[in-house]
């Protein structure tokens, strides 16, 4: 077998590049269903051209079954450690059996488990996506992390960051070569997002009049959901008929409904646990919020602005890059309640405004966000690494022009 990186002349029957994805696991959470959207539409786009595996390298889950049903292989290589080395002699093992040209990563131990293993396999390109933004924070701080990681970058071709907060702290914290990083910012499916669905409504036991406050995300702590439930106690008295919908599931779920309980808005607002119809409870919503403490580029953010809602989040991450504040939405300091009440305040006496930072917010996403741009980012990436490192002209493989299939 030639070293990576060598050229050579190479005969492939269709279809012709093999892509293997390593992600964390089969859970929900915004990078993983990130990279499920974007197997979808590289599948219905390249299916005779591209063929695509998944692996987990954690756990199963719920999108297993998902990944599945989209028509591509997964695989879960369950870990026994918290750092399981025999996961890298098994991903090796597959990378083998399905010709792996290119292995793309997603999430830190998928990062180093993938790229040992695309190592060992011989995989000629190993590409990193990287959707958030760890360093010098209280939640994501350990040592071994950023080693693991800085190892790992050094063997990979590219890492993709999703904005530009993350690639300054790729630069900054984790001492990755500008060049070797791709900006390709999440795409955002704006046809699911068309017009309001308040369908849900009753079965939320809400009426339409009332102003709903709502928030979609893990419920972990960087996430800083206790900083809303506090600011709803805030201004609990000025709005008698305000509701809050916090959608999502994780290991913070009691600690909050008591939190809720104690503050005295326990009524006020429901906790959805996971669900599958964003796009209908985002419809219900008149104001959506983000609290984190740290973040890469939210998906539920870009979400949220596509079906028109006005936002105020943290200035944090790659937030600052789509909230023009006074526009689009407000954006208050990080852990800082008592900004997050005014704004909410604000904006909740002001529903003529929200509605015009609604409209702007969609306006931003269809303009900078699209599905379409960031598909055409990672092929362009593929596109440009075969040619690099197999001397491909790849331009024959994914556009199936004349030569297709033959002696490259």
């Amino acid at each position: 077998m030639n070293e990576p990186g060598k050229t050579k002349k190479i005969s492939f029957e269709k279809p012709v590049v093999r892509l293997m994805h390593v992600v964390n696991g089969f859970g929900i959470g915004g990078a993983e269903l990130k990279l499920l959207e974007l197997v979808r539409l590289i599948h219905e786009r390249y299916s005779n051209r591209i063929v695509q595996t998944i692996c987990s390298v954690g756990q199963g889950g719920v999108l297993h079954e998902a990944f599945e049903q989209i028509g591509v292989s997964a695989f879960v290589f369950s870990k026994r450690f918290a750092f399981d080395f025999r996961q890298v002699q098994r991903v090796a093992s597959l990378m083998r059996q399905e010709k792996t040209q290119i292995v793309q990563t997603t999430l830190f131990y998928a990062d180093v488990i993938g790229t040992m293993a695309g190592i060992l396999a011989r995989v000629p390109i190993r590409i990193s996506w990287e959707t958030v933004s760890h360093e010098n924070n209280v939640f994501h701080h350990p040592i071994q992390r950023r080693i693991g990681y800085r190892w790992a970058a050094k063997k990979m071709d590219r890492i993709v960051s999703v904005s530009s907060d993350v690639r300054r702290s790729l630069i900054q914290w984790r001492r990755i070569p500008a060049q070797k990083i791709d900006l390709i910012p999440y795409g955002v499916d704006l046809k699911k997002y068309k017009q309001n669905r308040p369908d849900c409504l009753k079965a939320l036991n809400l009426e339409r009049n009332w102003p709903v406050i709502g928030t979609v995300g893990r419920l972990e702590s960087y996430k800083g959901h206790p900083l809303l439930i506090q600011a709803i106690r805030r201004i609990a008295y000025d709005f008698p008929d305000m509701a809050c919908i916090f959608v999502g599931d994780g290991p913070d779920r009691e600690r909050l409904l008591s939190l809720a309980e104690k503050a005295g808005v326990g009524d006020r607002i429901r906790f959805l646990g996971f669900r599958k119809d964003i796009p209908e409870l985002l419809g219900v919503m008149d104001l959506f919020v983000l609290c984190s403490y740290t973040e890469g580029l939210p998906n539920a953010l870009l979400e949220a602005m596509a079906a028109s809602l006005p936002i105020i989040a943290s200035a944090v991450g790659g937030i600052p890059e789509v909230i023009q504040g006074g526009v689009t939405g407000l954006l208050v300091p990080p852990g800082d309640v008592e900004a997050l009440s005014r704004a909410l305040a604000l904006l909740l006496r002001n529903p003529e405004r929200m509605e015009r930072m609604g409209r702007q917010a969609r306006k931003f996403i269809q303009e900078h966000y699209s599905l379409e741009t960031q598909l055409n980012g990672f092929i362009r990436l593929y596109d440009t690494l075969l040619s690099e490192k197999l001397g491909l002209e790849t331009s024959d493989i994914l556009h199936n022009k004349p030569g297709y299939g033959e002696d490259l």
